[in-house]
């Protein structure tokens, strides 16, 4: 899921963004502030916060996104230290490098998965005549998070067939030609990394639930870096090998495991190994959003 937003900023509009945790963090935060110290519910919690990532990239949109290349990637690595800064210098609010915990649990109708709730006979397991299992809760998050992923994806493809999607890849191509053609550049970057970073932030507070703790340790650069390389081996702007990179970004490192010490070793040198034999990603050719008039066919 956060591949798929990432990749509305990288892989559509071409913008090198190395600030993507930050927003991240911002979405994990708000659901751990909001359901903490304002009694919000999770289902409460997550729209906010994928609005809240969605308002701070607007804001810092506007001046950021007027650099290109090597200095746009400078300026978004520092926002997203700076924001991890932030978070560890209001211990009042955020509490610092110890985090916040008693992140509320999300609910399925109503129902608490716990084995002594709030509310008494309020409990999935109850309802339903079933034994109290952690799983339950689990597997509830698991098929939401299932169902997010599916939902960002399924976004991301119909948006690049309409109008801004195309004006995305024209900016990609070619930032003159696109200003060229008359396309406020400046407006199809800000949507692009606003819905990018609303996607961030959405899974931001599916990980506070999950976790049901935040600390600033899971929102450094090795984040941003493990989701961006998983943009770039699928292939740029590509959402099937984006799929397939996620299963070896995240599975390559668990099969070694047994290497103990050399387990990270042994992922860069799969990870070098897979970009030498597909340079361009594992699914490097993309199909143009729209055809001026359909494919010559072979005789």
């Amino acid at each position: 899921a956060l591949a798929f937003g990432l990749n509305i900023i990288v892989g559509y509009a071409g913008l090198l963004d190395l600030g993507f945790g930050a927003f991240y963090a911002i979405g994990a935060y708000t659901c751990a502030l909001l359901g903490k110290n304002f009694g919000f519910g999770f289902w409460a919690t997550v729209p906010c916060a994928g609005a809240l990532a969605a308002i701070v990239a607007g804001m810092i949109g506007g001046p950021v996104l007027r650099l290109r290349g090597d200095y746009l990637a400078i300026v978004t690595l520092g926002f997203a230290e700076i924001t991890r800064l932030i978070i560890i210098n209001i211990p009042e609010l955020t509490g610092g490098p110890n985090g916040l915990s008693g992140i509320p649990r999300p609910t399925l109708f109503g129902l608490e998965f716990a084995a002594h709730p709030k509310i008494e006979g309020q409990s999935f397991h109850a309802f339903f005549g079933l034994e109290f299992a952690p799983i339950q809760r689990m597997m509830l998050l698991y098929y939401l998070m299932l169902l997010l992923a599916c939902g960002v994806g399924v976004l991301s493809w119909a948006l690049r067939r309409l109008p801004i999607g195309r004006a995305w890849e024209a900016l990609r191509e070619d930032e003159v030609a696109c200003a060229a053609m008359g396309i406020n550049r400046a407006r199809i970057k800000l949507c692009a990394y606003m819905l990018g970073a609303m996607c961030a932030g959405l899974c931001g507070a599916f990980f506070a639930a999950r976790q049901g703790f935040v600390s600033p340790e899971s929102f450094t650069f090795a984040e941003t870096s493990t989701i961006l390389a998983i943009v770039v081996l699928g292939g740029v702007g590509h959402q099937l090998g984006i799929i397939l990179a996620a299963f070896f970004v995240i599975g390559l490192p668990e099969l070694f495991r047994e290497l103990e010490q050399y387990r990270m070793l042994a992922f860069g040198a799969g990870m070098v190994l897979i970009m030498i034999w597909r340079p361009g990603g594992l699914m490097a050719t993309r199909v143009p959003g729209i055809l001026l008039r359909p494919a010559d066919k072979k005789v």
